[in-house]
């Protein structure tokens, strides 16, 4: 009977002292504030430093548009969570009460279409897209990809590359096939011993560049960035309307601040965000 009494005592204390790490641990996190997961760091859409100061793309963005979506939330924090995390599903963090919060949002290199992320969440329309291009030399005499037959191709990024071998009928078209770096791509075009370059918009970033390049119209693949949301939540919803009135002039007195926003990030108008409030049409 000692001896059980002792092993009940020694699982009590054991408890006692493990819910203790976890409401010292977390009291930041209360009802009022928001959290944000993000998986990793990633410039220009969102940076975390190690005091939790949030910079980048995503960060000036929430910060613009948070009042509009926060609802009896007072404050948000960016807190790193693991590859797969379920959002408002898995836990891990902790209130002086022990009540346990789970991140309700997830942001940054976050885009639709990757293993099984449009089953796991609602998402918002794509804030940035990036596509994978075709790119000519001004009045060249390739205008359309119908016209890519016995072409010397070059691939800039590993994300061209992937994108144009898995296009069977663009990849038969092409006399040849070889990988370089983008600066070596366009110089292998400008001098003619290459007729076109596939690369993505990230990489060619196409601001100033229409004088000496001609993008083919059409894409080969894109990927499509978003605000991941808990599944059936009402924020996507939410999120798409004050982004709209953020970029609208009618909503927003100082005009349109988004688009300056993501070229000021990507160097270019980079976003294809579309979204029309319900009525509005």
């Amino acid at each position: 009977m000692k001896k059980l009494v002792s092993v009940l005592l020694s699982v009590l204390l054991i408890a006692a002292v493990f819910s203790g790490c976890s409401s010292g641990k977390g009291e930041k996190y209360s009802d009022s504030v928001l959290i944000i997961g993000y998986t990793e760091s990633a410039a220009p859409f969102l940076e975390v430093s190690e005091d939790g100061k949030a910079t980048g793309f995503y960060a000036d963005l929430w910060d613009a548009i948070f009042e509009s979506v926060k609802g009896d939330f007072k404050t948000y924090r960016f807190e790193k969570v693991e590859e797969g995390y379920a959002l408002e599903d898995d836990g891990g963090f902790f209130d002086s009460n022990d009540k346990e919060y789970s991140a309700s949002l997830l942001m940054g290199d976050v885009h639709k279409n990757s293993s099984t992320f449009n089953e796991d969440y609602s998402f918002t329309e794509p804030v940035v897209t990036n596509r994978v291009i075709a790119v000519t030399k001004k009045g060249g005499k390739i205008s359309s990809y119908n016209d890519l037959k016995g072409a010397n191709a070059v691939t800039a990024g590993d994300y061209a590359k992937e994108a144009l071998n898995k296009n069977f009928a663009i990849t038969s078209l092409c006399k040849s096939i070889k990988a370089a770096k983008l600066d070596e791509a366009l110089s292998l075009l400008d001098s003619g011993k290459a007729d076109v370059v596939v690369t993505d918009e990230f990489t060619f970033n196409p601001s100033g560049k229409a004088e000496s390049y001609t993008v083919l119209a059409g894409e080969l693949d894109r990927q499509e960035y978003v605000i991941a949301c808990a599944k059936y939540s009402g924020w996507k919803d939410s999120i798409n309307e004050a982004i709209y009135e953020y970029r609208s002039a009618e909503y927003n007195k100082n005009g349109d601040e988004f688009t300056p926003l993501v070229e000021k990030y990507f160097g270019y108008n980079a976003s294809s965000f579309d979204y029309e409030p319900e009525g509005s049409k």
